[in-house]
């Protein structure tokens, strides 16, 4: 179980992105060959593609993927790079319990919108925002406690 869930963001977001190309191919064929598109295709791809961003954005929070330029902040000393690492992870923090507000403030305003095509509520679609970044929220702490902890075993 803990292999799982330290492999949740690849396993879920994989299976997702996969289902989404299957539905794209579906959506092609049935527009190219049989020239009569499915209705719903287009916004369960959209759908789906909401979540596999997220989800890959959280996996590289936890395997510290973010882009960054490092050509100057590794010319300056340790102390001072330590500084500034830990302010910023600060402020990714700050940035994802913000995101987190926002997103569910927008999912509860498209409570009562509906998806027609998939016969659901965008809430769902929305709900992606404030479910995956508290995801994120927790990759950052947990890589942070990790960074932590093996500072101190080296020293």
């Amino acid at each position: 179980m803990k292999k799982f869930f330290n492999n949740l963001e690849e396993i879920i977001g994989g299976s997702l992105f996969i289902v989404m190309l299957i539905v794209l191919v579906m959506q092609i064929f049935s527009r190219q060959v049989l020239d009569d598109p499915l209705q719903w295709s287009e916004q369960l791809a959209r759908f789906l593609f909401v979540y596999v961003a997220y989800l890959a954005v959280s996996s590289e929070i936890k395997n510290d993927g973010h882009v960054r330029i490092e050509y100057f902040f590794d010319k300056l000393p340790d102390k001072i790079q330590t500084v500034l690492h830990y302010t910023f992870q600060v402020m990714i923090a700050v940035v994802l319990i913000l995101m987190m507000y926002v997103g569910y403030k927008m999912a509860i305003r498209k409570l009562p919108v509906e998806i027609v095509s998939l016969n659901i509520s965008y809430v769902y679609m929305y709900m992606a925002l404030p479910v995956l970044s508290l995801l994120m929220l927790y990759r950052l702490i947990e890589k942070n406690i990790k960074d932590i902890k093996h500072k101190k075993e080296v020293e």
